[in-house]
């Protein structure tokens, strides 16, 4: 009988824990897609950001369209879980907060916020509450009506208003916006920084290899190594990097020593 791997096991970090919740508070709302490309790399983006929850409004194409699963490349599970609704009402009906995306100035002069604006104010209330974000029509967007009913809008500044981008590579910043800012502790890696006097034992090490070789610098020992210090002083060498370095040394010194003990049985 096959072992079947844990659930999470294509994570590739640690969530946080309020991330884990905004994940199942925030829904990805599209209003009538028509192209089944958008709609499959749409999953993908939502995939590999942590999210899952996809709502498809009067969708102009059936989501099982084969070009749909190409996109997705192993996103199937958020199509086949993605909710259709009629109508752009239906899908914002029970959300608490629902965020507009456009791509366009309109006359009413809502204030637009960037997508990193717009996840600090995900935060607030997605730990708690349904939310969405609203992508509007691929070659027009959401109506003016759509976008009133909306609390806030958000839009993404590019350098030119023609061409755009397109629905899924718009979903795909925010969506990352959201993953990378919420989960900005798990995101960083932590140095395990070498101390000053492990750098003063390798250095010493160091110097007594170079004599050991017989090699003479054409200035003096102290500038030669100097050079090695500014080397690894802008690498933020960590402890097993200096560990590392002492090993490849003692190398070398046990190469030397063998080829002398050599030279010694030869005579």
């Amino acid at each position: 009988m096959p072992i079947k791997p844990p659930k999470n096991y294509n994570q590739r970090i640690q969530f946080s824990a309020d991330f884990k919740k905004i994940c199942e508070n925030v829904y990805f709302v599209l209003v009538e897609p028509r192209s089944p490309g958008n709609i499959g790399a749409t999953a993908r983006a939502l995939k590999t950001t942590g999210f899952k929850n996809l709502i498809l409004v009067d969708p102009k194409i059936e989501r099982d369209f084969p070009e749909t699963y190409w996109m997705a490349h192993q996103s199937k599970d958020i199509i086949e879980n993605a909710i259709t609704v009629s109508s752009f009402d239906e899908a914002i009906k029970d959300k608490n907060l629902v965020i507009g995306t456009t791509q366009r100035k309109r006359h009413f002069k809502f204030p637009l916020y960037s997508p990193v604006e717009i996840s600090n104010k995900l935060y607030e209330c997605a730990l708690s509450h349904p939310c969405a974000i609203v992508f509007g029509r691929e070659y027009t967007g959401l109506t003016n009506e759509e976008l009133i009913k909306c609390h806030i809008h958000s839009t993404i500044v590019t350098a030119t208003y023609k061409p755009s981008l397109n629905l899924a590579q718009a979903v795909m910043l925010y969506a990352y916006t959201f993953f990378s800012i919420q989960n900005a502790k798990d995101k960083y890696y932590k140095y395990d920084l070498a101390s000053q006097e492990e750098l003063k034992n390798f250095y010493q090490h160091l110097r007594g290899a170079i004599k050991k070789v017989g090699f003479v610098p054409r200035d003096n020992m102290d500038n030669f190594i100097t050079r090695f210090k500014r080397i690894i002083g802008r690498s933020m060498a960590e402890k097993r990097d200096i560990r590392l370095l002492h090993k490849l040394l003692e190398i070398y010194e046990k190469r030397i020593d063998e080829l002398e003990n050599q030279i010694r049985v030869n005579k």
